[in-house]
């Protein structure tokens, strides 16, 4: 069999080890998974009825248009429906871009580490992933990434808050960086992580896309609604963007029970804000306790905190092993582009204090 060349370099994407296969090889009873970014808490209530409802329908295909659910995202940004995008997870909503914008040799700009499926999406389609280092804070080197745009540059990619990383752009400095780029270069801001940015600009993207022609908005319901496991995401898009995305997707690229969880969620924006303030709040104690325990933190917007695992009684690349081992899953940083680090999600306050109870047992014994 000949397979295509330029998925050669493409590293099959591994995700956090889930729960079951972790008590089993270890003989646990008690584990906590802080590895994936996910939301600690089950969907609402509201929205577990509203799906458990539509199972009786499932027989029958969604809604290829997802026009319920597109209408009510319009409703709630103030936009018109064919400026809303929907797909099947984030991952599908930029494998469609990548679908419809890329082709040998284009060019994709973004920062270095950032979301890993960046640069599967360029290889993929045999086109060059334009990967510019973060700063030495962490911090997106915007001039840089401005300066390496070229004429072969198709699509420039913000991650914002950043993902492995935490930290957050302002809206005033996205909007500046924006107005550097062409105006036949699209810019995705990949705001995955929006809901649980602390600083009060963080909806002020929403007029920089409505004003900007070449400017995306993509968003989930992965996170703070608490949908993970039914994949639905949106964009806020220019009209010939979402034409374009249609034009390659699938005909029922989201499943008929995420739009239902989806559209009910909305409905239920107190409750999202609870849990938007849950987060925040979790993150800050952990960032506190953390540096309690003299580790560097990478200050973080998101609902996962960069941390230090150097100077532990164990090698740093045998740190989330010994970790798991003990019953908590977190995501290694050597497999994301940041050695000497883990990537820690928020959860409860309880699986928190689980988490650095084993992080301290693995601290080095004082000599005596």
């Amino acid at each position: 069999m000949r397979f295509l060349a330029a998925i050669e370099g493409i590293v099959p994407y591994t995700p956090g080890v889930p729960i079951e296969n972790v008590m089993r090889q270890y003989g646990l009873t008690e584990v906590v998974k802080l590895a994936s970014n996910e939301f600690p808490l089950p969907p609402l209530a509201e929205v577990k009825a509203a799906v458990m409802a539509a199972f009786d329908e499932v027989n029958r295909y969604p809604d290829g248009d997802c026009l319920d659910l597109r209408q009510a995202l319009a409703e709630l940004f103030g936009r018109r429906l064919e400026e809303i995008a929907v797909g099947n997870g984030m991952d599908d909503l930029l494998e469609l871009l990548g679908d419809a914008l890329l082709d040998h040799g284009d060019e994709v700009v973004f920062a270095d580490p950032s979301f890993m499926l960046y640069e599967d999406i360029c290889l993929r389609r045999d086109a060059k992933a334009v990967m510019i280092p973060l700063l030495p804070d962490f911090g997106h080197d915007l001039e840089a990434m401005a300066a390496a745009v070229t004429p072969r540059t198709k699509l420039v990619i913000v991650c914002n808050p950043n993902n492995p990383t935490g930290n957050y752009l302002p809206a005033a400095e996205v909007a500046a960086f924006v107005d550097k780029i062409p105006a036949d270069v699209l810019v995705v801001i990949d705001e995955a992580y929006n809901e649980f940015v602390s600083a009060d600009d963080r909806e002020d993207t929403q007029r920089l896309q409505a004003e900007r022609p070449n400017v995306c908005l993509f968003r989930t319901f992965s996170k703070a609604y608490g949908l993970a496991g039914l994949r639905v995401a949106y964009g806020l898009c220019p009209e010939v963007v979402r034409d374009a995305l249609d034009k390659v997707r699938q005909p029922f690229n989201v499943n008929r029970l995420a739009q239902v969880a989806a559209l009910e969620a909305l409905k239920h924006q107190d409750q999202i804000l609870e849990r938007r303030r849950l987060i925040i709040e979790m993150r800050e104690y952990l960032e506190s306790a953390l540096a309690s325990m003299g580790r560097a933190v990478v200050p973080s917007q998101t609902n996962f905190v960069l941390v230090s695992i150097e100077g532990l009684s164990v090698p740093q690349d045998k740190v989330c092993e010994a970790l798991m081992a003990l019953g908590v899953i977190v995501r290694d940083g050597n497999g994301l582009g940041c050695p000497g680090w883990a990537r820690v999600s928020t959860g409860t306050r309880e699986e928190m204090d689980f988490f650095l109870d084993r992080l301290r047992s693995l601290e080095p014994q004082a000599s005596s």
